[in-house]
C-alpha cells in the first residue's frame, strides 16, 4: 500500500473509532471502562491500538498505527439511556467488525447509518409506556388499589411531561425538576394524595421512577471500585444532584399547592392487593420499560426473564438472611445469568439484558424518599431510608461486580481459544 493510501486507511479507522466513542459514551450507562474495552477490541481488529481516557460526559481517545502518525481526539457527549435498541444493534454492528465483516469504512458507513435511524416506537406509543412502567412497579412501593390509581392518573402526567422535554430543549435540561413539580401539583391540589394513609411520597415515586437514575448511582460505584475514580466521582455526583432535582421540584409542588413540606411523610399500610397480582406487574413494568427506552420487541422476553429472576431471589433469600444480602446475591445472579447471554452473538447486550432486573433491585426511590421525608421533618424515617439506600446501593455495586468475574474468565477463555490456531 502506497504512503497515501495507508494514510486514507488510518483516517477511516480513526473516524471509525471517534463515532464509536461518542456512540458508545452516549448510548451506556455502564460505565468508562466498557467503553474503552469495546474501542480497543474494535481497533484491535482494524490493524490499530487504541486507548480512551474516559469521563462520565467525555472521553480522549488515542489511536496508533503502524505506519501513520498517532491520532488523539476528545469526544463531548450527554450521556442518556433512552434508546435501547441502537444500544443492542451497536453490539451487532461491533461484532461483525471485530469478526472481519466489515472492514473500517464499511463500518463506519454502518455506525453513520444507525445512527439516524428513527426510534422504533411513536410518541403517543412511548408514552403509553411511560405509564405502564408507572403502574408495573407501583404494588412493588405500596401493594395496593389507591397506588395502582394514582400511578395510572400520575403516569399519565409524567407521560407528558416527558415526551414534551424530547420536543423543547429548555424543558429537557429542567425535567428533573419538571415533572416531579407537574405530578406533585396534581397530585396535591387535584387528587389529595397527603391525605392517604400511606403519605404522599409512595403515591408519586412509580410516576417519578423513569426519571431516578439508579442505574448511574452503581454505575458510579463500580466505576470507583475498578479503580475508574473520576468517571464514577463524576457521575456519583450527576446521580446525587439529579435525585435532589427530583426531591425539590416535589416540595416547590407541596409548597405551591398549600399543603406544606410538613404533608411529606411515609407510612406502612396493609397489603391490599392479591399476591398474584404483585407477581405478574412485572410483565406491563417490562413492557413499559421497553416502550418507554425504545427496546427492541424481540429483547423483551429476555428482559422478562432477567427480571424475575432478580426480583424472586431477591425477595426470596430476604426472607431469610435479610435485605442487603438478598440484593447483594440477586444482583450477582442477575449480573452472572445477564454476562454469560451476552457471550452469544444473537443475545442483546449485558445493559439491555440487566436493565429490568436492575430497576427491580433499585434503590434511586429509597433515595428519593428519604430525601423528601427528611425535608418534610421526619428526620427518623427519613435518615432510615438514606441509610437504607447507601447499604443497597453497596450491595447492589458489589453483587454486580462479583457477578461479572466469571462472566469476564469466560470472555477472555473463548477469545484465547478463537486466537488460537
Amino acid at each position: 500500500m502506497t504512503a497515501t493510501g495507508e494514510q486514507q486507511a488510518a483516517g477511516e479507522i480513526n473516524r471509525l473509532l471517534v463515532r464509536l466513542t461518542r456512540f458508545l459514551l452516549r448510548n451506556s450507562a455502564e460505565g468508562g471502562f466498557e467503553v474503552r474495552d469495546t474501542v480497543r477490541r474494535v481497533a484491535d481488529a482494524c490493524g490499530a491500538k487504541a486507548d480512551v481516557l474516559a469521563i462520565a460526559e467525555g472521553a480522549v481517545l488515542t489511536v496508533r498505527h503502524r505506519d501513520a502518525p498517532s491520532y488523539a481526539e476528545t469526544v463531548q457527549v450527554t450521556p442518556e439511556l433512552a434508546r435501547l435498541d441502537l444500544v443492542s444493534e451497536g453490539k451487532f454492528l461491533v461484532r461483525r467488525i471485530v469478526d472481519g465483516e466489515l472492514g473500517a469504512r464499511a463500518a463506519n458507513r454502518a455506525l453513520t447509518e444507525l445512527d439516524r435511524r428513527p426510534g422504533p416506537y411513536q410518541p403517543w406509543l412511548r408514552g403509553v409506556g411511560v405509564i405502564l412502567f408507572a403502574v408495573g412497579f407501583a404494588p412493588s412501593v405500596q401493594a395496593t388499589w389507591t397506588e395502582i390509581g394514582y400511578s395510572v392518573a400520575l403516569g399519565a402526567v409524567m407521560a407528558v411531561v416527558f415526551l414534551a422535554a424530547e420536543r423543547a430543549s429548555v424543558l429537557r435540561i429542567l425535567l428533573p425538576i419538571a415533572g416531579p413539580l407537574a405530578v406533585g401539583l396534581v397530585a396535591f391540589a387535584g387528587l389529595q394524595a397527603h391525605r392517604q394513609p400511606g403519605g404522599p411520597i409512595v403515591l408519586m415515586v412509580p410516576a417519578l421512577f423513569v426519571l431516578i437514575p439508579g442505574d448511574y448511582l452503581c454505575a458510579a460505584t463500580a466505576e470507583i471500585a475498578v479503580g475508574q475514580l473520576t468517571p464514577g466521582a463524576v457521575r456519583l455526583a450527576q446521580a446525587a444532584f439529579t435525585l435532589l432535582e427530583i426531591a425539590v421540584g416535589i416540595l416547590i409542588a407541596a409548597e405551591i399547592s398549600g399543603v406544606g413540606t410538613a404533608s411529606l411523610f411515609e407510612a406502612t399500610v396493609p397489603r391490599g392487593l392479591p399476591y398474584w397480582l404483585i407477581v405478574i406487574s412485572w410483565v406491563p413494568f417490562v413492557f413499559g420499560m421497553a416502550l418507554t427506552f425504545s427496546a427492541r420487541l424481540r429483547d423483551i422476553p429476555w428482559i422478562l426473564v432477567l427480571t424475575y429472576l432478580a426480583w424472586g431471589v431477591q425477595f426470596g433469600v430476604t426472607k431469610w438472611v435479610g435485605p442487603d444480602a438478598g440484593t447483594f446475591i440477586a444482583a450477582a445472579l442477575l449480573a452472572a445469568a445477564a454476562g454469560f447471554l451476552e457471550l452469544s452473538p444473537d443475545r442483546p447486550p449485558r445493559i439491555v439484558l440487566i436493565l429490568g432486573g436492575f430497576f427491580a433491585l433499585t434503590v434511586g426511590s429509597v433515595a428519593l424518599r428519604g430525601l423528601t421525608t427528611l425535608d418534610g421533618g421526619h428526620s427518623i424515617q427519613g435518615f432510615s431510608d438514606l441509610r437504607d439506600a447507601i447499604t443497597q446501593t453497596a450491595a447492589i455495586t458489589l453483587g454486580l461486580i462479583v457477578g461479572a468475574v466469571p462472566v469476564q474468565a469466560a470472555a477472555v477463555r473463548r477469545r484465547r481459544l478463537a486466537a488460537a490456531p
